[in-house]
Formats: C-alpha cells, structure tokens, sequence
C-alpha cells in the first residue's frame, strides 16, 4: 500500500511542480495581474477584478435581500395564528 502511495503521489506531483511554462507570455500576464490586485487604489478587493466582478458582486447582494426577505414574510407567515390565515366569513 505505501508503494503505491509513493507511485501515485510522485506521479500527480512530479507533472505539476516541474512542468515548465511553454509561454513566456502567460507569465508577464499573470505577474500584471497580480500587480494590479496588490496595489492600494483605494477598491476593495471583491471589485479589482472590473465589470464582472461588479456584476457578480451586485448580483450576490440583490440575492442576499431577497433571502432575507423572504426569511421574514416566511417568519411573518408561520407566526399568525390560524384564524388570520383562513377566515371563517
């Protein structure tokens, strides 16, 4: 069992640690991008991203509200009594 733990774990990381990069280019374009992250621009983080990252933002807190609305017409529901859920008239 340990020989093949040996094997396998030296297979999947030997590819990963030791590939080297085809594309100079991917690098230059990876070291920019993390400049731009690391820089104080006064953004939060969430948003250093640009347009998508604005979308997925937005997005995420018109979806928190409505959770919680929700949550509390659920709440605001299961707490009247019965006789105001079904009126007898």
């Amino acid at each position: 069992m340990l020989q093949f733990t040996k094997r396998t774990s030296r297979y999947f990381f030997h590819g990963i640690s030791t590939t080297p990069i085809k594309h100079q280019s991917t690098l230059v374009k990876l070291r920019k991008l993390q400049a731009d992250f690391q820089c104080e621009n006064g953004k939060p983080i969430w948003l250093k991203g640009g347009l998508s990252d604005r979308i997925l933002y937005g997005t995420t807190v018109v979806l928190c509200y409505i959770g919680v609305l929700m949550t509390l017409v659920t709440i605001y529901d299961n707490a009247k009594p019965s006789s105001w859920k079904n009126p007898t008239c």
